[in-house]
């Protein structure tokens, strides 16, 4: 399972359909997913993608072998995974976050994965980072932590260049920027 679809989930959901798994995608606005579906299946036509929207997470969790973050924090997102929604999931599930801390309750991952009742958990992101060095997450054999590194990509400084140079062109032609944050969506 993958929540959210913008650049780093499209990238996964991709990696994982070449690797013959099946992706369900969850987004806020799963009407707009045909152009996504479109794109992986024109990539690989046996793929086997559906994309769902937030009233279809709780189910769609309970089949997931994993689950990956790569949603913007938003009013639906925060605290996504809650002690409530790591219970439904199967206990040889992993949860992968390459997204925000504030997506997952740490306390109740840890207690999850203390008690076995997951399979494990790639982090990347944390509340508060760097990760508190009495985090009991750090004593759990089946974590990865990465010190918030799954953004870093080849040619990510020249993208960013790119995309400052040509903001710095607009806003002094007067022009509307690209890439601006909606504050009130999250992202």
């Amino acid at each position: 399972m993958l929540v959210g679809v913008g650049a780093i989930g499209s990238e996964v959901a991709r990696r994982a359909v070449e690797a013959r798994m099946r992706v369900v995608a969850v987004r806020e606005h799963p009407e707009r997913g045909r152009e996504f579906l479109g794109e992986i299946e024109h990539a690989s036509p046996a793929a086997e993608v559906e994309v769902v929207g937030f009233e279809a997470f709780n189910e769609a969790l309970v089949a997931a072998d994993f689950v990956v973050l790569a949603a913007p924090v938003t009013f639906k997102t925060r605290g996504l995974m809650n002690r409530e929604r790591l219970a439904r999931m199967k206990p040889d599930a992993y949860l992968v976050n390459v997204a925000r801390g504030a997506l997952v309750d740490e306390a109740a991952l840890a207690e999850a994965l203390a008690a076995l009742r997951l399979g494990g958990a790639a982090l990347d992101v944390f509340e508060k980072e760097p990760l508190p060095a009495d985090s009991p997450l750090w004593e759990q054999p089946e974590v990865l932590i990465t010190p918030h590194s799954a953004s870093l990509s080849a040619g990510i400084w020249e993208r960013q260049y790119e995309l400052f140079s040509e903001n710095l062109r607009r806003f002094a032609a007067g022009e509307p920027l690209v890439g601006l944050v909606d504050k009130g969506r999250g992202y």
